[in-house]
């Protein structure tokens, strides 16, 4: 089952120009993102996983912060991002690039992974996909497994909307189309939903719409 708007979220004219682009950390939608994408590598060295499963690789920007590890599995939907990423790391013999959906490729994937990890990519998946992710997620971690995420996310839905009344009111219409274009993750709900499925789970805010979160999977 491919995610309902993987066609439109498939960012190769995007490629190009996206490293520059994510440098710019004075657009809100991109405030964090180096620190973030620091925090998620950090908790993998902490963890210190043979097998880890990066989903939405984009460029490679998290990948090339990652230590070494025994075998990476690398998933985009882009080929234009990948070619890019490869560019960066052309040595990488440990590393295996995978064009596929983020949703479809837990289905096809025959292993466990010790670290599932993933950056700006699941918000954009649905909030319905989101919950089934999370689910096929789980099932791929091994025992004592751990998924980080970092993303473009709200408290609540409730700080959602205070935000996009401030955006309106500020005169930043664009900003908020952009963010109601998309699917932001709801941090209180996806706590909620790891819980439920036996993670113990945390959430770490970066900006105002900026947030890692990290689950552990017992036995």
């Amino acid at each position: 089952m491919k995610s309902e708007y993987v066609d439109k979220f498939n960012h190769d004219e995007d490629a190009p120009g996206y490293d520059q682009d994510v440098l710019n950390e004075a657009h809100p939608i991109r405030a964090g993102y180096s620190e973030l994408l620091n925090w998620v590598a950090a908790k993998v060295e902490m963890h210190k996983p043979g097998r880890v499963l990066e989903l939405g690789s984009g460029t490679g920007n998290l990948t090339l912060r990652l230590p070494q590890v025994e075998a990476l599995t690398c998933v985009d939907i882009s080929t234009e991002m990948q070619r890019i990423a490869q560019e960066k790391s052309p040595a990488s013999t440990h590393i295996t690039y995978v064009k596929a959906d983020i949703l479809e490729v837990l289905d096809q994937l025959d292993k466990k992974f010790d670290a599932v990890i993933s950056t700006y990519t699941i918000h954009h998946l649905t909030a319905a996909e989101k919950q089934l992710f999370f689910a096929k997620m789980e099932s791929s971690l091994a025992p004592r497994g751990i998924a980080v995420f970092g993303d473009l996310m709200f408290e609540n839905q409730e700080n959602k909307t205070a935000y996009l009344e401030q955006c309106r009111r500020s005169g930043q219409e664009e900003l908020a189309e952009d963010i109601e274009d998309e699917f932001f993750w709801d941090v209180e709900l996806a706590l909620d939903k790891l819980q439920v499925l036996g993670l113990q789970a945390s959430a770490k805010q970066f900006s105002e719409l900026s947030w890692g979160i990290v689950a552990h999977k017992h036995a």
